[in-house]
């Protein structure tokens, strides 16, 4: 739909589009500023985090951080569920390190990290690290005790389910150490620069594992561990260079690029003896897909195999059987395009297991039973199951958030395992959820937000209704001016509705014609227009008060819509999404208070990739742009993710020439800011320096701002208040 009538009855849509913020009175409140939008603690707090069950559901834990630098505080609470009493059982001050020598690096570290613990399933110690070795803090005698001690870093520690044993990675290789004797055993023994066991490498950590570096698995009596290896040998190294050295320093990565060679996998399960029990490699370049799972009776453990092109997903099951382990084809997913990666199967006493599986276009759950063949969807309908909470076997509940009711909220359900009794638990019609059940199936921890309230910890039982909020961080939000966020949508070309927000100043004129700013990310497995607290940034809320509009919205191939939606990418990339911005863009033009010849774009990573795609395909749309770490042809980033969508080069080369903003660096008409990280290890600096070159032979003028030491996502407190100010007042200049 792209006639001016079509754009009139948006802005009708538009009209009727409800403020999410309401606005804030300016008269008692500050302005923003570029050191509010990075400042420590946050504006809005810190929430709890590592929430954790404990004791069957009897229990649980929570870290809460005080205070802020070389002063922050950490505390491990424990709370009782039934009558609420809290317990502070250790905080970072009782987890002081040995005064002993260290190398430069660990000189601050005085004490052990919170960060990541782990409690023994007896509830009586908690396992943490510090200055690289592993620690046990004793909650009943309030000791800390040196659990390893050895110049190599210890990652990824965890207990085993019978609690006699804590496996971890060292040096690559995987390690057992039991905890009566000390004993510590090699379980393998080829692990080094090239070779990981039980972590996994950049490319397998980044795109197949939600970033979660373990690569191995308890079975559930303790005495065996499933694990991936990988072998980064055949890997093309990049460079990452820290200039700030002298003389400069040379970090190399191993980074598989599109249509090069990938690491080889391979699947493994062995023993606390250090024997293996069991193996199988791919065909081929395929993947073992990371996450694996056992059957209740650990006689069992699930594996998956994934070919290069990703549209095939097999799942196994390998028995530990005695004699020669066999291994049995459970399923097999397949797409014309490309399967999406979900989670392993959750295992049941009974041989059956939940899945979630996108046959029907939508991710659902579905339940199979070990040797009983397909499994059989639960969850029906034109809407994703978002996250699975948790399942209460006893009563046969499957509990899970899901978009049933709106793409842009997360409520809580719940569904029988023969899929009678779907119910939606939560009454209110806003914001997001996040819960976790507990193993008792009678509580749920849920954290929830709206894009006005930040995260808060509450308790509630198995129904959905609420029992008492554990934790609302403190925040200084009310003392601020704030801008407001309204939901709308427009229509795209083929009529499909687009979800889209506006934040507009807290002082909106409605008489006034305002500059914009479209803050684009647009790329698979993210939804910008979420009713979540973070949805809207500070960075816009400051945009807002210095007299901007920012507008966002979710095109095709963004998260949250089912497959179809993403689908239209594939082999494409950036065509329909940019169709989508556009008809966005045309939508602004039709409000009144939207000045349209003061329309600037900016996005980082796939929105930096986004930035320079619209710049260089539609450039007589934008006054200005700014392109964060951005992707500047496909050939330039790595085999997993751009393959999935691309297929490789070879396959594809109209396909990345077309979707390149490299090829069309000379159509660029606006002024453009570049910003990059001199360290990124994802979207890799020559992504930007291939454009300036593109540029510079174009004769095209550019700002360019590099930043020493930072990574893809800028971490540093002044490397990002930098940022925004860059960001700041190259709109106010340019738009």
């Amino acid at each position: 739909m792209s006639s001016r009538a079509a754009f009139r009855a948006a802005a009708v849509l538009a009209a009727a589009a409800f403020a999410l913020v309401p606005a804030r009175a300016s008269a008692a409140k500050r302005k923003l500023s570029i050191e509010d939008t990075v400042a420590d603690p946050p504006l809005s707090g810190r929430p709890a985090g590592g929430v954790t069950w404990l004791s069957g559901g009897s229990k649980f834990s929570y870290v809460v951080r005080r205070g802020s630098g070389d002063s922050e505080v950490s505390e491990l609470r424990v709370e009782e569920t039934a009558g609420g009493k809290k317990k502070t059982v250790v905080s970072t001050p009782a987890l002081a390190l040995p005064d002993e020598p260290v190398p430069e690096k660990d000189a601050k570290r005085q004490t052990a990290s919170l960060e990541g613990y782990r409690w023994s399933p007896d509830g009586r110690t908690v396992l943490v690290s510090g200055r690289d070795d592993l620690w046990l803090y004793d909650t009943a005698t309030n000791r800390l005790e040196r659990l390893t001690h050895d110049r190599s870093k210890e990652e990824f520690p965890s207990f085993s389910p019978d609690g006699k044993r804590v496996a971890f990675v060292r040096g690559n290789d995987l390690f057992a150490i039991e905890l009566g004797s000390r004993r510590e055993t090699r379980l393998t023994r080829d692990g080094g620069d090239s070779i990981y066991n039980g972590r996994l490498d950049w490319v397998y950590e980044e795109e197949l594992a939600s970033r979660d570096g373990r690569g191995y698995e308890w079975s559930p009596d303790g005495r065996s561990i499933a694990y991936l290896r990988l072998d980064d040998a055949p890997i093309a190294r990049y460079p990452l260079v820290n200039y700030l050295a002298l003389p400069a320093t040379v970090e190399w990565q191993p980074y598989p690029k599109a249509g090069q060679k990938n690491p080889l996998a391979s699947f493994h399960v062995v023993g606390i003896d250090g024997i293996e029990r069991g193996s199988r490699r791919p065909d081929g370049d395929g993947y073992v897909v990371p996450g694996f799972s056992w059957t209740t009776d650990s006689k069992a453990v699930c594996y998956r195999i994934l070919n290069r092109a990703q549209n095939r997903e097999e799942v196994w099951l390998l028995a530990m059987s005695p004699g020669p382990p066999s291994s049995e084809k459970l399923f097999v997913e397949e797409a014309p395009d490309w399967v999406n990666v979900v989670d392993p199967p959750r295992f049941l006493r009974d041989g059956r297991y939940v899945w979630k599986s996108e046959r029907s276009g939508y991710m659902h759950l579905a339940v199979g039973k070990v040797g009983g063949g397909e499994p059989a969807p639960i969850t029906r309908g034109d809407w994703l199951v978002d996250k699975i909470a948790g399942i209460d076997e006893g009563r046969g509940l499957v509990y899970f958030t899901a978009t049933e009711e709106n793409v842009r909220r997360r409520p809580i359900y719940r569904v029988a395992l023969d899929g009678t009794g779907f119910t939606k638990l939560t009454a209110t019609a806003r914001g997001q959820h996040s819960p976790e059940l507990s193993p008792d199936g009678r509580f749920l921890l849920d954290t929830f937000s709206t894009v006005e309230d930040p995260p808060v910890l509450s308790l509630l039982d198995s129904s959905g209704r609420a029992n008492r909020v554990v934790d609302r961080p403190e925040n200084r939000l009310e003392e601020y001016e704030l801008a407001t966020t309204e939901e709308t949508n427009v229509r795209a070309d083929d009529g499909a509705r687009l979800e889209a927000r506006l934040v507009k100043p807290a002082d909106f004129d409605p008489s006034r014609k305002y500059p914009v700013v479209v803050f684009v990310y647009g790329g698979p497995h993210s939804q910008v227009v979420r009713d979540a607290w973070g949805a809207t940034s500070l960075l816009e809320h400051l945009l807002a008060s210095r007299g901007f509009l920012v507008w966002s919205l979710d095109n095709h191939g963004s998260a949250g819509r089912g497959h179809a939606w993403e689908a239209p990418i594939f082999r494409d990339m950036g065509r329909r999404e940019l169709a989508d911005q556009l008809g966005g863009v045309r939508y602004l033009k039709t409000l009144p208070y939207v000045d349209a010849a003061r329309i600037g774009i900016w996005g980082w990573s796939y929105g930096g990739y986004m930035t320079l795609f619209a710049l260089t395909n539609a450039p007589d749309v934008w006054k200005c742009g700014i392109a964060g770490a951005p992707v500047t042809h496909w050939k330039f980033y790595d085999t997993i993710y751009t393959e999935r969508y691309m297929r490789t080069p070879a396959e594809n080369p109209d396909g990345y020439g077309r979707s390149a903003p490299l090829t069309k660096a000379a159509e660029i008409r606006a002024p453009l800011l570049l910003i990059h990280g001199a360290s990124d290890d994802n979207v890799h600096l020559q992504n930007t320096l291939a454009f300036v070159d593109a540029l510079a032979r174009a004769g095209k003028p550019y700002d360019l701002q590099v930043q020493p030491r930072e990574k893809h996502g800028f971490r540093g407190v002044e490397s990002l208040a930098f940022r925004n100010r860059a960001i700041v007042r190259f709109f106010e200049e340019h738009l």
